[in-house]
């Protein structure tokens, strides 16, 4: 028989400080208040504390994987870390200020660098301008201990694009060691490069930043390639192709969203209004983008049904690559795995998977686990209030899904690590 289980995400103001409990063994983690509400924090080993007042999320079934559910929201500054179980191991709340915009902490994830542990999130602090676009949220990669104690906090670093402390945009970040990261950013500024408008076109593209001890060394404008203009879709977007700017100054044109490194150390990209996962070669400065999957300008050869539509996420293992497919185009989401060959430029679809009609018209993720078992999050759902689910396709069976009271406080991302 399922379980069901009610469990409040934790309330964390005093986080930059490190309050924790200060034994493992303890029943509850030492607390604090601030003027931004209660606060608590928990490390890995201690019991598991519930903050009062925060919206229910609810956990029904249980798995026996071994490590950890990492949770993100799009609009609320929550954080939290699930054992397979279900069970809150760690996590952190902030109240929304009393002024301003709504904000949120993004992509929670860990990291594994030599043998030591570190998490991440992204901190859309609400001091930088967000364009008015509803999918960019400016502000700060934080970087935290094995014991959750905040460790640094990265902005850019000077480069011909940016100025050096601009903010970072939150939808993925890359750490191959303390010092050493890629990183990615919504830029706005008029190009002139854009075909059947010498005059010039305001828009909003994607830059991507390698830093190593502080210093520049690869970066990647989207708009040194003017032949990915035409390839912009407006399934999920009504105004990202507006190159005119009759409707808007700010047409989100590409809207990165994630990336991933593959085995040849190749930056393997996901973008939303493109429809298109690109390759881009971290060894050069020009002729950057080894080949285009899916979308318009696909260069593999599938068939218009098994490419994806307004995709959120992807990974990679070996050939194989797997995004979550919002499925804008049709309104129907979509889990879709393809087994690529890069030498011969050609892809088969391996897997689809639908979720009986459902329909995520942003955010999300699709992560394979072992086999046919997967960690779904829904992003934006529309037909329900489940954001998250542990499945196995092969058999079909759900072993773990998770709803949310409040549907305005959907999930930005959940993801699996050991």
């Amino acid at each position: 028989m399922k379980r069901l289980a009610i469990i409040a995400l934790i309330a964390l103001a005093a986080f930059a400080c490190g309050c924790s409990s200060s034994s493992s063994g303890s029943a509850s983690a030492t607390s604090s208040t601030s003027s931004s509400g209660t606060a608590s924090s928990q490390q890995a080993s201690a019991a598991p504390v519930v903050a009062e007042g925060l919206p229910a999320i609810h956990v029904q079934g249980s798995t026996d994987l071994p490590g950890n559910f990492f949770l993100s929201f799009v609009y609320s500054r929550d954080i939290a870390m699930l054992d397979g179980a279900g069970n809150i191991v760690w996590s952190k709340h902030e109240d929304q200020p009393a002024e301003g915009m709504t904000t949120g902490w993004w992509d929670f994830k860990k990291h594994v660098i030599d043998g030591k542990t570190y998490y991440s999130y992204h901190d859309q602090t609400g001091a930088y301008d967000s364009y008015g676009l509803e999918g960019f949220a400016p502000g700060e990669r934080v970087i935290l201990d094995e014991n959750f104690n905040e460790v640094k906090r990265i902005t850019f670093e000077a480069s011909e694009v940016v100025s050096k402390g601009d903010p970072l945009d939150g939808h993925d970040f890359l750490m191959i060691d303390l010092d050493h990261y890629i990183l990615s950013g919504y830029i706005h500024d008029t190009v002139y490069n854009v075909p059947g408008y010498p005059q010039g076109s305001k828009v909003v593209y994607s830059y991507l930043q390698e830093v190593q001890d502080g210093k520049v060394i690869w970066d990647w404008k989207s708009v040194n390639y003017p032949e990915l203009y035409a390839l912009t879709v407006t399934d999920g977007t009504p105004t990202a192709a507006d190159y005119a700017n009759e409707q808007t100054d700010v047409p989100d044109i590409m809207h990165f969203n994630a990336m991933r490194l593959d085995d040849d150390g190749n930056l393997i990209c996901s973008f939303r209004n493109l429809s298109t996962i690109l390759c881009l070669d971290r060894t050069k400065q020009e002729g950057q983008i080894k080949w285009k999957l899916s979308g318009a300008g696909d260069e593999f050869g599938l068939p218009d049904y098994e490419k994806s539509s307004c995709q959120h996420y992807v990974t990679v293992d070996g050939s194989r690559y797997t995004v979550f497919d919002n499925g804008n185009r049709n309104e129907l989401t979509r889990v879709v795995t393809w087994d690529v060959d890069t030498d011969a430029m050609t892809a088969k679809t391996a897997d689809i998977h639908s979720f009986n009609g459902k329909f995520s018209r942003a955010c999300g993720s699709a992560q394979r686990v072992d086999g046919d078992l997967y960690v779904v999050s829904f992003g934006a759902a529309t037909k329900d209030l489940e954001y998250m689910a542990v499945i196995d396709f092969a058999t079909g069976e759900q072993l773990l899904s998770v709803t949310l009271d409040n549907p305005q406080d959907f999930t930005y991302r959940c993801v699996y690590f050991e």
